[in-house]
C-alpha cells in the first residue's frame, strides 16, 4: 500500500514537468532577441511544439508599454511558473534610449534599427495578397454588384486605358472601383451552394458619372470583359494582429478550394473551408488538417478497409465570410489537398 502511495505521488509530481515537456520543444535557447521580420507565430513555433496555444502561453508584462504587443529588440523569455512554460516580453535589450522609443541600439549587434511598429501575426509578403481577394459572396451579393455593361468604342476586350459603360452603380457612384469575374462555386463536399469565388480583373476610375455613367480602365491583369462586376475601390487593408489560438468550440469542416490551381498544397498556401461567420469561425483560430480515410484492402481477410484520417499540418484562418473562411497553411508534415478536412486541435 505503501508502494502505491509512492507511485501516486511521484505521478503527481511529474505530471507538470511530461506536460510542460509536451508544450515546450526541447533543447532551446530560453532567450531570444526579436527581429525585424519576425512574426508571432514563429516565435511561438520557436518556443513550443502548438503554437496554437499563444493565450495560454504569453505573460503579459504590465512594466512595459503595450504588453500585448512583441517589437524587434524586445528579448523574449521562456520561464516556468509552477512547472508550467510561458513566455514574458522583458522589452527592449540594452536600449540606448528610452524603452520601446523610435529607435534602439542593440548589442552587441552593431548599429542601430528603427521600430517601425510591433511584429505581425503572420508574414506581410505571405497573407498580404489575400487580404483582399478573393472575394466570396453570395448569389444575392453578387447580383446586387454595379457591372461592365459594354464598351464605349466597338471593342470586344478592354485593356488599360479603355472605357467602358457601367450600370447599377447608385445614385452617388464612387471614383474608384475593383473589377472582378465570377469563379467557381464553392460548395461544400454533399454539393451545397456556399459562395462564388471571384477573380480578380483589374481597377477603372469613373471618368463621366450620369444615367450611363462612363469608366476607364486603369490596370488590368487580364482582359475586362462585358459582365464582370465593379466593387467599390477601398484602401488596401492594414495587415491585421491577432493571437493564433484554437477555436473554444469544435468545429470541423472541408477544404473546399484553392487560391491557385496546384493540386498538391504545401507551406504558405492559401486555401478555403466551408465555415465561416454564421458557424463561428474567427480570424486568428488555428485548426488541424487532417487526410482523408484511405481505404485500403485486406488480403487475409479479403476485405476493404476504410483506414483513420491522419494529421498532416495546421491552419490560421485569415479571412471570414458567412459561409466560407480563407487560412493560410502554416505546417505542412505532407502534401494537402482540397477535400482533406480541418477540426479544432486537440490536447
Amino acid at each position: 500500500m505503501r508502494r502505491v502511495r509512492l507511485s501516486l505521488l511521484l505521478v503527481l509530481a511529474l505530471s507538470p514537468l511530461v506536460w510542460a515537456d509536451r508544450l515546450a520543444v526541447p533543447h532551446v535557447p530560453q532567450r531570444y532577441v526579436v527581429r525585424a521580420g519576425d512574426t508571432l507565430w514563429g516565435i511561438a513555433d520557436h518556443f513550443f511544439r502548438d503554437p496554437w496555444r499563444w493565450p495560454g502561453i504569453w505573460n503579459r508584462n504590465l512594466q512595459i508599454r503595450d504588453p500585448d504587443l512583441i517589437y524587434p529588440g524586445d528579448v523574449i523569455v521562456l520561464r516556468y511558473i509552477r512547472g508550467t512554460p510561458y513566455l514574458v516580453d522583458e522589452g527592449p535589450a540594452r536600449a540606448l534610449t528610452g524603452p520601446r522609443q523610435n529607435t534602439v541600439v542593440l548589442r552587441p549587434v552593431v548599429g542601430s534599427h528603427a521600430l517601425v511598429g510591433a511584429i505581425p501575426t503572420l508574414d506581410p509578403n505571405v497573407i498580404g495578397p489575400f487580404l483582399q481577394r478573393p472575394l466570396a459572396l453570395s448569389r444575392r451579393a453578387f447580383r446586387r454588384l454595379g457591372y461592365v455593361a459594354g464598351a464605349v468604342h466597338r471593342h470586344t476586350f478592354l485593356s488599360p486605358l479603355s472605357r467602358f459603360y457601367a450600370r447599377h452603380l447608385g445614385a452617388h457612384p464612387d471614383k474608384t472601383y475593383e473589377i472582378y469575374r465570377r469563379g467557381p462555386a464553392l460548395r461544400t463536399r454533399d454539393g451545397d451552394f456556399l459562395a462564388y469565388e471571384t477573380k480578380y480583373v483589374g481597377q477603372a476610375r469613373l471618368v463621366r458619372p450620369g444615367r450611363l455613367p462612363e469608366l476607364e480602365v486603369v490596370s488590368s491583369i487580364r482582359e475586362v470583359e462585358a459582365g464582370d462586376r465593379l466593387v467599390p475601390w477601398r484602401r488596401e487593408a492594414p495587415i491585421p494582429y491577432y493571437y493564433p489560438r484554437a477555436p473554444r468550440k469544435r468545429i470541423h469542416a472541408v477544404v473546399v478550394a484553392a487560391t491557385h490551381d496546384n493540386l498538391n498544397l504545401g507551406t504558405y498556401a492559401a486555401v478555403a473551408i466551408d465555415a465561416g461567420k454564421n458557424a463561428g469561425m474567427r480570424r486568428g483560430y488555428v485548426l488541424r488538417i487532417y487526410s482523408r480515410p484511405r481505404p485500403f484492402y485486406d488480403p487475409v481477410a479479403h476485405e476493404t478497409l476504410r483506414g483513420r484520417k491522419q494529421p498532416l499540418g495546421l491552419l490560421m484562418i485569415f479571412r471570414t465570410f458567412s459561409r466560407v473562411s480563407y487560412g493560410i497553411i502554416m505546417q505542412a508534415r505532407r502534401e494537402i489537398h482540397v477535400g482533406d478536412s480541418v477540426a479544432t486541435p486537440q490536447d
